[in-house]
């Protein structure tokens, strides 16, 4: 009997290796298929020699995509700040070899301490969000991705002023990085260099190594255990803390070795930042990750470097990578949606709200009764109205074109906040959507003759519809995994979608200005444009105040902040959600079809995913409570963008991100709400009248009708005007 014992787990795990073995073989032999098919179907096929190539890209992605795997399993939030998180270390590596000839080797060595320490003070952001939402912790990484890119575009500088030495431009245009294996090999089409081996075998060796930390060592292990249930972990007395910031030092060193090793690759010209951290490989790292189901570190090393085959052999074929960008957001969606299940260990406090960002307080009524709230608020009013009218009479007219383009982004922050702010759903590719209806109203009012306010509308239904189209499979994902999805579709649009060279019959790069009830001379000049722009974005701020008032805003606020309670009142959140894509993308569409007629056609560079994320970054500095303060977000990140050098703009805005999630979660929007409770604090104690939590600065909530005790005298002037007022209070 003992014997059988003994021998059944051992027969099981005999027959599970014997599997495993088959399966393996299977996916080697369906490999093998799919390239003999390809050699044959593609019209210049699929050598042997591009098959390698794309091994060794996706060898380097593989390294960024096993990161995200490292620091989602840890901490349960997507980076995206992976691709950026080594670029500080690898920089001063580059520099100290090419600048200062510094040994390739111990150059190498000194960027990995370096990325040892960065990952070491990175590791504090998740300590101080423990307790937050890791929807939040998800949005404070693209502030840091935005901080450490700003910090690499300005770092370089620092080793050689090209401003005042005319002699580092001639010294930069013959800079080079290469490995010390001097090797040169053809298989055909491709010549391979030293540097390819390098990159191939130095990922072997680091995944390997990597694997084997995770499965033998005592920290590996702790890692794995604290991943499944960090609470749990935390009461057998694991280190949580040490563990993370363990993770986020191998995420560092990751990412800093695969730009050491891809720069030799691709090459580094100049003072030109290293681009492991453009848009195009932040997607490929992402739907490897996604792939490899968030958990795996080998099926996303195999799935990067099928990413890497795809795209050698699309530039193969093609001479560009168009078809792989466009086709990512088809695999994102389709490995999330057959990967559902594998998701669901992330708990609904996770996934879905905004609760560490403070609700904006409304005026008390007994405040809003005083004479001198009412006029003020008239006044101030009446105040920014006539601001916005005499503002191009001061402005240049370069200065008022760029503030009609800040107002048509206003709109779409205003999409955001709706989508966002409201309903807690991350959306990197709102422009996106403002792109295809400004694409559909363009072709329709310029090629085929439509009224503009009918193309207006066209541009209207196409936004909402595309927003419901995405925002269908994306709910039935967790949270910030929509924010993948969403950034994978504003980059499909960018550059397949909306490019000239591919959907001819919807694209329009030039175009007139249309006609306005008939007269083409409304729209002539640049104030002219400003003014309409100005309209437009008053209609729209009109109506998301109006919506936030309607029960509709309302139960979108109720799925935000608790999905499960509203749920148990009978609100439909799924509608709710759908709701809101339907309406952020309509707003999205309408600013499109404004874009285009200020811009005069469809310029496919405006509308890239780093301007996506530019929406999003304004949105979240304002207040994603706040309709003041997505206006205030709208110019502060836009002048920056404009007025500040390269890398300051995106250091001073990832930054804002950072510091407004740490110490002031309502963003600048809350700064003005607290300035007016201070001026209402002013008032109220010279009525007498007390209102909780407003001298005090305590917490509303959001809650209206605050409890307020009013003093005798006060009462008495105050009662009739109190009965005459809705009893709705105005923001």
């Amino acid at each position: 009997m003992v014997g059988e014992q003994r021998a059944e787990p051992l027969t099981g795990r005999l027959g599970g290796g014997i599997w495993k073995a088959r399966t393996q073989v299977g996916w080697a032999v369906a490999a093998v298929a799919a390239w003999v098919i390809l050699d044959h179907a593609l019209t210049k096929g699929l050598p042997i020699g591009i098959v390698l190539l794309g091994v060794v890209y996706g060898s380097i992605y593989a390294l960024l995509a096993m990161g995200i795997v490292l620091i989602y399993r840890a901490d349960r939030i997507i980076n995206f700040a992976q691709a950026q998180m080594g670029i500080i270390a690898a920089i001063l590596a580059i520099e100290l070899n090419v600048t200062y000839g510094v040994n390739f080797v111990l150059s190498c060595l000194v960027g990995i301490v370096g990325a040892v320490i960065i990952g070491a003070i990175l590791s504090l952001l998740p300590r101080h969000f423990r307790h937050s939402s890791r929807l939040i912790l998800t949005v404070a990484t693209i502030g840091l991705a935005e901080v450490l890119g700003g910090l690499a575009a300005i770092i370089p500088n620092f080793f050689c002023n090209a401003a005042i030495n005319a002699s580092c431009i001639t010294a930069a245009a013959h800079q080079t990085f290469n490995t010390p294996l001097h090797a040169q090999f053809t298989i055909g089409p491709v010549v391979f260099s030293g540097n390819d081996i390098v990159a191939f075998l130095g990922t072997i060796v680091i995944a390997a190594a990597l694997t084997v930390f995770m499965r033998r060592s005592k920290y590996g292990l702790a890692i794995r255990a604290a991943s499944e249930n960090g609470d749990r972990a935390v009461l057998l007395g694991i280190p949580v803390p040490r563990l993370d910031t363990i993770v986020w030092v191998l995420a560092a060193v990751l990412s800093t070795v695969a730009i050491l090793l891809q720069t030799p690759v691709v090459g580094f010209g100049g003072f030109t930042t290293v681009t492991a951290s453009s848009d195009d490989v932040l997607i490929r790292i992402l739907a490897a990750a996604v792939i490899g189901g968030m958990e795996s570190l080998p099926r996303t090393a195999v799935a990067a470097i099928a990413i890497g085959i795809f795209d050698a052999g699309a530039t193969w074929t093609y001479s560009n990578t168009t078809f792989v960008d466009a086709t990512l957001v088809i695999v994102i969606i389709a490995a999330l949606l057959l990967q559902r299940r594998s998701y669901g260990r992330i708990t609904e406090s996770d996934q879905s709200t905004w609760r560490s960002v403070a609700a904006v307080r409304p005026i008390p009524r007994a405040l809003l009764a005083l004479p001198e709230v009412r006029w003020s608020l008239r006044a101030g009013r009446c105040a920014l109205v006539a601001a916005a009218i005499l503002l191009p009479l001061v402005l240049t007219d370069s200065q008022t074109y760029l503030a009609s383009i800040i107002l048509i982004y206003a709109i779409v922050g205003l999409s955001l906040l709706v989508l966002t702010g409201w309903t807690g759903q991350i959306s990197l590719g709102q422009f996106g959507f403002a792109g295809l209806g400004g694409a559909v109203a363009c072709d329709l009012y310029s090629r085929h003759g439509w009224n503009f306010f009918a193309a207006l509308a066209a541009a209207v239904l196409v936004g909402a519809v595309v927003a419901l189209v995405i925002g269908i499979p994306a709910l039935r994902m967790p949270g910030p995994f929509m924010a993948v999805t969403t950034l994978a579709f504003g980059i499909c649009v960018s550059v397949y979608l909306l490019s000239p060279d591919y959907l001819t019959w919807l694209v329009t790069p030039s175009a007139s200005r249309p006609p306005i009830f008939g007269s083409t001379a409304l729209l002539s000049s640049d104030t002219d444009i400003y003014y309409f722009c100005l309209i437009g974005f008053f209609l729209c701020f009109m109506a998301v105040r109006s919506l936030r008032r309607s029960r509709i805003g309302r139960s979108f606020i109720a799925t935000r902040d608790n999905e499960a309670a509203a749920r148990a009142t009978a609100v439909n959140t799924t509608r709710q959600k759908l709701t809101a894509f339907l309406i952020s993308g309509a707003i999205a569409g309408f600013a499109g079809a404004l874009f285009v007629v200020q811009q005069q056609g469809v310029n496919n560079g405006s509308f890239t995913a780093d301007i996506d994320i530019a929406m999003f970054t304004m949105v979240v500095i304002g207040g994603l409570g706040s309709l003041p303060g997505v206006v205030v977000g709208a110019f502060a990140v836009w002048a920056s963008l404009y007025f500040l050098p390269p890398g300051w703009a995106e250091l001073v805005n990832g930054g804002g991100i950072l510091l407004l999630l740490l110490f002031l979660p309502e963003g600048i929007g809350g700064i003005m709400y607290r300035a007016r409770d201070s001026v209402l604090a002013l008032a109220a104690r010279r009525r007498g009248v007390t209102v909780r939590g407003l001298d005090t600065g305590e917490p509303a909530n959001g809650q209206v009708g605050q409890p307020v005790s009013v003093s005798a005298g006060a009462a008495r002037s105050l009662e009739s005007a109190i009965a005459t007022k809705s009893d709705r209070p105005s923001s």
